[in-house]
């Protein structure tokens, strides 16, 4: 005869809208501060060579994906036209990593970038106030309390000021 425990079966939560729509995780607070503050330096000292976009619908990719951070080449803007979905391959993405998604997920996202065309992934680690930079078929960079800088397209962020 079987011996039988009866445990509770967990279920898990139903995804919001949000993780509908988007194909991730609802975003934290701390996430939302560090997307704000990267989106501040890329803008203050690359706006006259890169476009950034925060939460683009990218339908490039198999499933369309959305990251947090797109940098693109310089593209003027057209206000009268605007577009929902943007096929145009980007530069760089960056993906903070919040706490209900793993590592595992986040680099297979890498690799799907990679195939499209994007140079450079980063990975921003708030628990250990780190970053990757991630390239196809490169070894990994990683910064801590540092200076992050991406030899793809020579951007640098401070990550001391991110994660202050």
């Amino acid at each position: 005869m079987e011996a039988t425990i009866n445990e509770p079966v967990s279920v898990p939560e139903p995804l919001t809208p949000y993780e509908l729509e988007r194909g991730k995780p609802m975003p934290s607070f701390n996430h939302a501060i560090i997307q704000a503050r990267i989106s501040q330096q890329l803008l203050n000292g690359y706006e006259e060579e890169y476009t950034v976009g925060s939460e683009l619908s990218l339908d490039a990719t198999t499933p369309p994906t959305v990251p947090d951070l797109c940098i693109y080449p310089k593209t003027p803007m057209n206000w009268l036209d605007d577009q929902v979905s943007v096929s145009k391959v980007l530069l760089t993405v960056v993906e903070i990593i919040p706490p209900s998604q793993t590592i595992t997920e986040l680099t297979k996202k890498a690799q799907l970038f990679f195939t499209i065309g994007v140079a450079s992934y980063w990975l921003v680690q708030p628990t250990f106030r780190s970053g990757v930079i991630m390239q196809p078929a490169a070894d990994e960079l990683v910064f801590h309390n540092d200076i992050l800088t991406d030899p793809t397209n020579g951007i640098s962020i401070d990550l001391k000021k991110v994660f202050r």
